[in-house]
């Protein structure tokens, strides 16, 4: 459909999981009725509390973040990613998002 995002989705979410020190750098929308909470998800004690769900609910998340410790986190949120790097002969927004993670881990160390 024309993005980076589709197959299959993630998303950051910190009743799920994710670290406070992640920040959500790009997210995708409009993702069509084909896509469906998965069934793990569906499990969690408290999923269902009413509450709207960031995007929806589907929605796939970069995410990016530095530990307190120096680790590194940079995450794509979705299965098709890899194949959007070659669009254009790599030079696209995905393969420059993904340089520019690369070369900020570089240099610091």
């Amino acid at each position: 459909m024309g993005g980076a995002a589709g197959f299959e989705i993630d998303q950051a979410a910190s009743d799920l999981g994710t670290p406070d020190f992640a920040t959500i750098v790009a997210f995708s929308e409009g993702h069509g009725p084909s896509f469906h909470t998965t069934f793990e998800e569906l499990l969690l004690p408290g999923m269902f509390d009413g509450a709207p769900r960031e995007h929806g609910g589907m929605s796939a998340n970069i995410v990016y973040g530095r530990s307190e410790t120096g680790g590194g986190l940079f995450a794509v949120g979705s299965i098709t990613f890899c194949g959007s790097l070659s669009h254009k002969d790599y030079d696209n927004n995905v393969s420059r998002l993904l340089e520019n993670c690369l070369r900020r881990f570089l240099a610091d160390g």
